[in-house]
């Protein structure tokens, strides 16, 4: 794996004499991410785990400031296992320098978009002791295509998709660009798709596109997601399908850990 100082605009966020420095631990994270072989192959999995480090993009500010040894400032594990047609998600977010841990529950078709279907469940806990340190939000797509949240209790409406789309969700992108790349890259200007970002705010007006491929630190195949409301994010593919980095405005999740295998 190259150690080249300079990466890819989308996800190079050295700076000065920051230490650690953020192209040291991206490298390092994904040097023990690949070099463990330790799983089974892809297409008979019926369960697959990727865990991620959470890189901030932005160090100065983060609790530690400079006297921490490490640059992670948490981890994000997205688990699926796949049930007949369908696939059931449980996504961990946990940012230890805000204290703020994120459980969601969720469940797809099994086909290149991942539709989101049936309820699903997000709980958030912060490292508070009041009665704000949890919020649990549920959530089902009525007959009307209507997308309805539960917050706490109190009923909302979340807005309507087009029934003629499909909706999925953020943290399922980690299956749909591998799934979708060939017709990405055939549509030349990207395709639309409509996001339930976080299982909560409708994002209807979303597009992946293809961004270009790059070597450094690794061969791999970048995209881009953009959409009305939404902060823009980039994904980088490796050669077996598995998403490496994806980086977000603020932070930067990468590749450390590949479980996969039948139940």
């Amino acid at each position: 794996m190259k150690t080249n100082n300079r990466h890819h605009w989308s996800f190079d966020y050295n700076h000065g004499a920051q230490n650690p420095q953020f192209t040291q631990e991206l490298i390092g994270t994904l040097r023990g991410c690949y070099t463990n072989t330790d799983t089974h192959g892809r297409q008979a999995a019926q369960t697959v785990k990727h865990v991620y480090n959470i890189l901030p993009n932005y160090w100065r500010g983060y609790a530690g400031g400079d006297t921490k040894k490490e640059l992670r400032i948490g981890e994000t594990t997205v688990e699926r296992t796949k049930n007949g047609s369908l696939w059931n998600y449980t996504v961990e977010y946990e940012n230890t320098t805000s204290g703020e841990h994120l459980q969601m529950q969720f469940c797809c078709h099994d086909d290149n978009y991942r539709s989101l279907i049936d309820n699903w469940r997000v709980t958030v806990r912060n490292s508070g002791n009041d009665k704000y340190s949890e919020l649990t939000s549920e959530g089902h797509l009525t007959r009307d295509s209507e997308v309805r949240l539960r917050i706490n209790g109190t009923e909302i409406a979340g807005g309507v998709v087009d029934k003629s789309t499909k909706m999925t969700c953020n943290w399922a992108l980690f299956d749909v660009i591998p799934a979708l790349t060939q017709t990405v890259q055939a549509s030349g200007s990207g395709i639309d798709i409509v996001l339930l970002e976080d299982l909560e705010q409708l994002r209807p007006k979303s597009k992946i596109g293809f961004l270009e491929s790059i070597q450094t630190p690794m061969p791999l195949d970048g995209y881009y997601v953009y959409g009305v409301g939404l902060l823009p994010s980039y994904w980088w593919l490796d050669a077996d399908g598995n998403i490496a980095i994806a980086s977000t405005f603020f932070e930067t999740l990468v590749l450390r850990e590949k479980i996969e295998g039948s139940t």
